[in-house]
């Protein structure tokens, strides 16, 4: 077996359980070492939630890639700034022990802008529990702001090198607004 070729190996398919081990080199491009995961450790670490206080944020591939970003309560208005898109790279933001219209806004945008911008849209429930869609234009947007958020749960997809696909939900007494930067 060891002179097989891994491309020679028998896949496990749709048999894969979490207890199943991958090899990998960790640390590639310094000091390279032959490791050993199970599928679930590297799910469960790669899943791990990140937590941002009441801070800015720059998001990045690397720590936020595929995760969930929870947003502590802010205590002024907070931009969360998204790198350029790549398909499939996907971030998810959702509050986190928010206090209700407290008077702030989750301001979220494209490091960039210009032609790279939103398509999507999100579910708005009011405080008064009516419910409404909040759109895009398709083709310039590249700014969200949540006013005033009470809670939301947004994601951004990656459809290609100018694109984010967003969907998501926000309960606010204010409606979000999708906008270009600029505005």
């Amino acid at each position: 077996m060891a002179d097989k070729k891994i491309t020679a190996l028998t896949s496990l398919g749709t048999a894969t359980a979490r207890e199943d081990l991958l090899h990998l080199v960790d640390d590639p491009s310094g000091t390279p070492i032959n490791k050993k995961v199970t599928i679930g450790e590297m799910e469960n670490a790669l899943r791990a939630p990140v937590i941002n206080g009441d801070a800015a944020l720059t998001v990045t591939e690397a720590l936020h890639g595929g995760r969930i970003v929870f947003q502590s309560n802010v205590s002024a208005d907070r931009i969360i700034t998204l790198p350029t898109p790549k398909a499939g790279l996907t971030f998810r933001f959702c509050s986190h022990n928010l206090t209700a219209a407290d008077g702030h806004d989750v301001q979220f945008q494209i490091a960039g802008g210009g032609s790279i911008f939103y398509q999507g849209g999100v579910t708005f429930l009011d405080t008064d529990n009516a419910i409404s869609g909040i759109f895009t234009d398709n083709d310039s947007n590249d700014f969200l702001n949540i006013h005033l958020p009470v809670h939301y749960d947004v994601t951004f997809t990656g459809s290609s090198a100018t694109l984010y696909l967003v969907t998501g939900f926000v309960t606010s007494a204010t409606a979000p607004t999708f906008a270009d930067a600029a505005d």
